[in-house]
């Protein structure tokens, strides 16, 4: 007769009670541990179990209060993208490179995805991979697949976060190939990017959403032509402070009158087909 050890027993239930939570494969024992307990009857045996589960390298601990659970074949299948979507406060966006590479706007693997989330939460690292979380007020998260998990941001936002925030891991280049790709994509593409840089200017930071518009139309610009920038000219404010093409980088380079811009950094894209 075969008799199921506590390892398994308390395998069984960490799955059961990520399924329940909605986070198929991924268990955070803080909380499944108790769920577990409840059915097993004993919370130190079920502790030491999962120890013990994650010494023998049949659960991955990603962090102290996370481990990933292995599939039925005993495989890893969960993704970071899957961590994110189960670990992270609600509402959370994956964007920059990550979004553009989901959507298979550029031939650029990220190893490092961006995560606007509306509090705190440190470094995840799994896989190679990495995600960092930007605290962000909650009414600033938006613009993903309705009913969609997890929650890429699509590639309009994705593009004008990338072109205003260096820090997602986005080059210019890389954005402006993805943008290029979007475009000949679809016809209506250079439409959506500008819903989303003025959905930026109805947002809290107005003279930051300013700067968007600037860069955005800069690009859009210089990719398209004036004709496809004239929206842009409307948005970008009365200050005539010139704002840096790339934040945070070099404060030189020439200044481009029209859109108030420092151009700190070279276009370039490449071709596409």
């Amino acid at each position: 007769m075969f008799t199921m050890t506590i390892e398994d027993r308390v395998l069984r239930e960490l799955h059961r009670a990520a399924l329940e939570a909605g986070r198929g494969g991924i268990g955070i024992p803080s909380v499944d541990l108790d769920a577990v307990a409840r059915r097993t009857g004993d919370r130190a045996a079920a502790d030491q179990a999962l120890k013990r589960l994650v010494q023998a390298q049949r659960v991955v601990r990603v962090r102290r209060d996370v481990v990933v659970l292995p599939d039925p074949t005993g495989l890893l299948s969960v993704e970071m993208a899957d961590l994110i979507d189960g670990i992270a406060p609600q509402p959370y966006l994956i964007t920059g490179g990550g979004a553009l590479e989901h959507f298979d706007l550029t031939g650029q693997h990220f190893f490092g995805l961006a995560v606007l989330v509306p509090s705190e939460i440190t470094k995840l690292r799994f896989r190679g991979q990495t995600a960092t979380f930007f605290k962000t007020d909650p009414t600033n998260i938006w613009g993903w697949e309705a009913e969609a998990r997890p929650r890429y941001a699509l590639p309009e936002r994705a593009l004008v976060d990338a072109l205003n925030h260096p820090r997602y891991g986005v080059s210019l280049n890389q954005a402006a190939d993805a943008l290029l790709r979007a475009a000949s994509r679809d016809p209506e593409f250079l439409d959506r990017l500008l819903a989303a840089v003025q959905r930026y200017r109805s947002g809290s930071r107005g003279h930051s959403s300013r700067s968007s518009a600037r860069r955005v139309g800069f690009v859009v610009e210089r990719l398209f032509g004036s004709g496809a920038a004239v929206p842009y000219r409307d948005l970008v404010g009365s200050n005539r402070a010139p704002v840096l093409l790339r934040p945070g980088g070099s404060s030189s380079g020439p200044v481009d009158t029209s859109w108030r811009l420092v151009v700190n950094a070279v276009l370039e894209p490449e071709t596409v087909p």
